[in-house]
């Protein structure tokens, strides 16, 4: 079986690179501008205080690795929760907790029975428990940008891991019983072998590339 894995999770920067094919941020993620660059903004933000659950129905967790230092490799995780303990007064005092389902990593490769099998040799790379995402730090890079750094267990190992994130927005969505939703996107990476998912390595690359998109809602 040739294809790839992984990692997570919550939550994509820079891999490996063959000759000619340069090191590159992670599709549709910007970087925050320098401190000098970064203008002026309060500490506090306009949005109400509260629990901010995910919508599944809005919600991508990407990934994606490079397959014998050629083609990207991207897939999916389908089951994943997140929660959101917003301090508007200070964002950096808000707390961030997520978890993903590995069985629900979504290749997209199928058997010659039709079936996910690559998907659950994946799973079982990833230890099978939930992966979990607890933030420890979130710091303020701009206006609607943060720094979110927090702890990542994965197949039995926990380790830091740093997410950019930036705020899309904030709507009260009367399809959603009027509540308030924000949108949230972040990208970062991990070393896979770090926490011991060491398959598929003499063809897999070792740093994985996360791409995230989400929408809270104020529950």
């Amino acid at each position: 079986m040739r294809a790839v894995l992984l990692s997570l999770g919550f939550l994509l920067a820079a891999c490996a690179s063959a000759g000619g094919v340069a090191d590159a941020p992670p599709p549709f993620a910007a970087t925050a501008p320098p401190a000098a660059q970064q203008e002026d903004y309060p500490v506090a933000v306009d949005l109400p205080a509260g629990r901010y659950q995910l919508d599944p129905r809005h919600a991508s967790v990407l990934f994606r690795i490079r397959h014998m230092e050629l083609a990207w490799f991207t897939a999916r995780f389908d089951a994943v929760e997140t929660v959101l303990e917003l301090d508007p007064a200070d964002p950096s005092r808000s707390r961030l907790t997520a978890s993903i389902d590995p069985a629900s990593v979504n290749t997209g490769v199928l058997n010659a029975q039709g079936e996910r099998g690559f998907d659950r040799q994946i799973a079982r790379a990833l230890g099978g428990a939930r992966i979990t995402f607890t933030s420890t730090a979130i710091e303020r890079t701009g206006r609607n940008t943060a720094r979110v750094t927090g702890d990542l267990t994965m197949n039995g190992q926990t380790h830091p891991l740093t997410l950019e994130a930036s705020f899309a927005g904030g709507a009260v969505d009367p399809l959603r019983g009027a509540a308030q939703v924000l949108g949230f996107s972040a990208h970062g990476q991990v070393q896979r072998a770090q926490w011991g998912v060491t398959q598929w390595s003499s063809f897999a690359g070792d740093t994985v590339q996360i791409v995230i998109e989400v929408e809270l809602v104020r529950s």
